[in-house]
């Protein structure tokens, strides 16, 4: 047990984890590891398993942000009010999964407070202002300076245009912001054919291709329906796929 207790990545031996000395078994892989972590429910984790099932739910966004204890996960068993306290914990994951989570984290942040985030792929500073303002300028030294519209996330080249295509009637006036993206939304128009859409909970765009009409953004973690445009149900499939 020394040598597992010495390998952990500068995580606090709390209340959390504790020396199974009563031999629980891991509610995951049953077996009965020298170390453990205890939930509120009074279920157990070895450490092994704790790391794949934070990483995992860490690739599909489904830490849970909570205003009191910040962003964190429950039991694998799904009982309820049991929100790890202490997130020096995830650092259990390696460095690169818990930068990510502390990203993800301050994401989720933005997003409740009816913020977002920096469309500049070289970007990604979260932005809480007035829910007024559609011109959005990333600040600097943080952000990257760029002008952009809140509303489609298109690049303002123009900072002289105070309206965006995406507001404006007058679809024709050339000195409207532009991008790919409103090239990509045009076409559609034009042509019936619908390549683009912007998820529901973000407004980031996303391109589909073909494939499943079940869309998992990349950006926000939210998995929603292609036809509806609404967060994804079993009985999407149902009602209006086919």
């Amino acid at each position: 047990m020394t040598n597992q207790i010495s390998s952990i990545p500068d995580v606090h031996l709390s209340s959390i984890i504790k020396a199974n000395k009563t031999e629980y078994e891991c509610c995951i892989c049953l077996n009965k590891k020298d170390l453990i972590i205890v939930f509120d429910c009074n279920h157990h984790v070895c450490l092994s398993c704790f790391k794949e099932y934070a990483i995992t739910k860490l690739n599909s966004r489904q830490f849970k942000l909570d205003s009191n204890i910040g962003y964190s996960l429950g039991c694998p068993d799904g009982c309820p009010n049991t929100l790890l306290r202490d997130l020096h914990i995830f650092r259990l994951m390696d460095k690169s999964n818990y930068e990510r989570y502390k990203i993800f984290g301050a994401e989720e942040y933005v997003f409740n407070h009816q913020g977002v985030i920096c469309p500049m792929p070289s970007c990604g500073c979260g932005l809480i202002l007035d829910e007024s303002n559609l011109k959005i300028i990333c600040p600097l030294p943080l952000g990257c300076g760029k002008t952009f519209c809140r509303n489609c996330k298109t690049l303002w080249e123009d900072d002289t245009v105070q309206v965006c295509l995406c507001q404006d009637d007058n679809k024709n006036d050339d000195n409207r912001p532009y991008s790919f993206w409103n090239y990509l939304f045009n076409y559609q128009r034009e042509t019936s054919s619908v390549l683009v859409k912007k998820c529901p909970r973000c407004s980031v765009k996303i391109e589909k291709d073909g494939g499943c009409n079940a869309i998992s953004c990349t950006h926000c973690g939210m998995t929603w329906c292609w036809i509806c445009e609404m967060e994804f149900r079993t009985d999407c499939i149902q009602s209006h796929w086919f």
